[in-house]
């Protein structure tokens, strides 16, 4: 654990009561991460003192007419902290919840739970959900309007999985595809909806699909299998497994790291065809949260989330140096992981979607809606 102890408290905390509407509660952890309005970072920030307020002195109020009251519009209050808009999952619709001020921008119905991914500039939003037995359809909309722009229908062999579906750099959107003998990435263009056919492929298991950038990985999360490549036809079978993984996830510089549910931690490195194990930080503690694993579009920072004795606890480190920062309490066990855009990481507990501020600790309950919700994607806006 690093050294730094004291941004819990103070203006950043003050800026985020400001920003929302909800009932804010005390976190109780230490070590603060870095300021939150600085995108990307990549490392942990210094130790910020703490201002002194003055104490307010009482004026006297005035009787006379009522004034007009003025109308301020949260999205861009005192500009500190830039709109998020996260995307909800239930067994039927997607909810797009804005940050500021936890409004439901709109909902999108579904046939069960859909499959979320976001275009990289945060312009659209894909949703792959049930449309015949045995098929699946791939939707695209606007983000601002939720209006439909594309749909491609008899999508099939989709993998069961709420990661089946990423985009890559340029935009494409890919799903993860399974049959008895092999498991394969099939594109599609990120407007029109159009099949561009298989871009990688494995034998035997395949069950999730992580992309970063133009990297792409496929494995088989029981036995541990790793598939990288390209998106271009080309990939590489990696030497060394890391068996029953329970969260995976690809830092900006391409990285793919592991964690199983025995608490080891394994990374591919950009380049390298095999699974180096990682130290396990003394001060991490806990069952490992399924799929608790989770890195940004930017920056270096990831978070891991474990459940203790005394709760369920979101750990920030910084990926490429392995350098721990601070644990925050969350409230309630998270389904389907931690969401993360800096500096904020999104996660659902029972029928509600709720936010922790990555540099204080503070939580918040956004909204409800509906029951067994999962995040599924969030964007910038």
């Amino acid at each position: 654990m690093t050294s730094l102890r004291a941004l819990a408290s103070g203006s950043c905390a003050l800026v985020v009561v400001m920003a929302c509407q909800a009932t804010a509660t005390t976190p109780t952890a230490s070590n603060p991460a870095p300021t939150a309005n600085v995108p990307g970072p990549t490392s942990l920030p210094p130790t910020v003192p703490v201002p002194t307020a003055p104490v307010p002195t009482a004026t006297p109020v005035r009787i006379g007419a009522v004034p007009t009251p003025t109308l301020i519009n949260v999205d861009d209050m005192m500009g500190a902290i830039q709109q998020q808009t996260v995307f909800v999952t239930t067994a039927s619709q997607v909810s797009a919840v804005t940050l500021l001020n936890h409004f439901t921008r709109y909902r999108i119905a579904t046939n069960g739970v859909a499959r979320l991914a976001v275009s990289p500039t945060g312009q659209w939003l894909y949703v792959l959900d049930a449309d015949a037995p045995g098929m699946h359809r791939l939707r695209v909309f606007d983000v601002t309007s939720g209006n439909q722009r594309g749909a491609q229908t008899g999508v099939q062999d989709v993998v069961d999985d709420p990661r089946a579906m990423q985009t890559s750099a340029d935009g494409r959107v890919y799903v993860l595809k399974s049959d008895a003998d092999h498991a394969w990435v099939d594109g599609y263009n990120d407007y029109t909806m159009r099949p561009l056919g298989a871009v990688m492929d494995k034998p035997g298991c395949g069950d999730r699909l992580v992309i970063s950038g133009w990297r792409a990985a496929l494995l088989c999360l029981d036995a541990g299998e790793v598939a990288i490549g390209d998106l271009r036809g080309h990939h590489d079978a990696i030497d060394g497994s890391l068996r029953n993984v329970v969260g995976a996830g690809m830092a900006n510089d391409g990285a793919l790291y592991l964690v199983s549910a025995d608490q080891r931690l394994g990374v591919v490195r950009t380049g390298a065809t095999k699974v180096v194990s990682l130290p396990w930080p003394e001060d991490w503690s806990g069952v490992v949260v399924p799929d608790g694993l989770s890195f940004p579009n930017n920056g270096t920072l990831g978070t891991l989330t474990q459940q203790t004795d005394d709760g369920v606890w979101v750990r920030v480190f910084v990926s490429n140096t392995m350098e721990t920062g601070p644990s925050f309490r969350l409230a309630g066990l998270p389904r389907g992981g931690v969401l993360m855009m800096w500096p904020f990481g999104y996660y659902t507990v029972g029928s509600t979607i709720r936010h922790v501020d990555l540099t204080t600790g503070l939580l918040e309950t956004m909204t409800d809606v509906g029951a067994d919700a999962a995040p599924g994607a969030v964007v910038n806006g």
